[in-house]
């Protein structure tokens, strides 16, 4: 199955956009890629410690570290 050029030049870890779209309140959704969903939610995670908030996971019902 050929790949159009539009999949070739999309690279984003997020599978909706803008992501300010997922916002409400002081919640934000990231969704994510399967196929990049590791290192987006370890990134995405960081980021949110480094700004001293929290990252929920809500496919492991959990915080992330």
């Amino acid at each position: 199955m050929a790949r159009s050029h539009e999949d070739e030049d999309d690279i984003s870890p997020w599978s909706t956009g803008p992501l300010i779209g997922e916002a409400r309140g002081p919640l934000i959704y990231f969704p994510m890629r399967w196929s990049m969903a590791v290192e987006a939610s370890a990134y995405a995670s960081g980021v949110a410690s480094s700004m001293g908030l929290n990252c929920f996971d809500p496919q492991a019902r959990q915080l992330r570290p």
